[in-house]
């Protein structure tokens, strides 16, 4: 019989869900390393591992949340080399736009569908880049959308786009996974 720290990290549930979200997530991780990605795909692993071997809570919920962020932010680099932003649309039209579709959006229950609905019945390409760009998914999180829905909305997206097999598509489509992973990886430390 082992006795120590370490004995009751072993025998804590919680240890062997992040331990087992850590593994999920480098499995996921590793494929999308490619192009453009690479270097926030390693900074998202690395600050993972790091978020499951550290003893410092304050110190984990830092990695994890550097981890969120580096995510984030290769979502967003995927989706603008996916979606078309038009060129003469000025920042002040997409804000404008955007505060009406947020406006239209929120009386909706199920926001996700809408944002679909609306990228595929459009005809402005604003419109088609504010819901399909960064700013969708942004509006998704706001709203507080769940996670096999969010996942949802990228499938669709991804088809709809025709991006499927190509790196951007690819994180697209596990961002959702991902994000699920790493609070999982958050609950399972604390």
């Amino acid at each position: 019989m082992t006795t120590g720290p370490g004995a009751e990290r072993k025998n804590n549930p919680s240890a062997e869900e992040s331990a087992e979200a850590a593994f999920n997530l480098s499995r996921i991780l590793m494929p999308l390393r490619q192009g453009d990605f690479s270097a926030r795909i390693d900074k998202i692993l690395v600050y993972a591992q790091s978020a499951a071997k550290s003893r410092d809570a304050r110190a984990r919920n830092n990695f994890i949340r550097f981890a969120h962020l580096n995510l984030d932010a290769a979502l967003v680099q995927a989706l603008e080399s996916l979606v078309f932003r038009p060129r003469l649309a000025s920042k002040s039209d997409e804000e404008k736009r955007a505060i009406a579709l947020e406006r239209s959006f929120d009386r909706l229950e199920h926001p996700e569908r809408a944002l679909l609905e609306h990228y595929v019945s459009s005809s402005d390409p604003l419109n088609k880049y504010i819901v399909a760009g960064p700013w969708g998914h942004q509006y998704l999180k706001k709203r507080g959308i769940e996670a096999q829905d969010l996942q949802a909305f990228d499938v669709e997206l991804c088809e709809l786009l025709g991006c499927k097999d190509t790196a951007a598509g690819k994180i697209v489509l596990a961002y959702a996974g991902l994000s699920c992973l790493l609070d999982q990886l958050k609950e399972g430390l604390d």
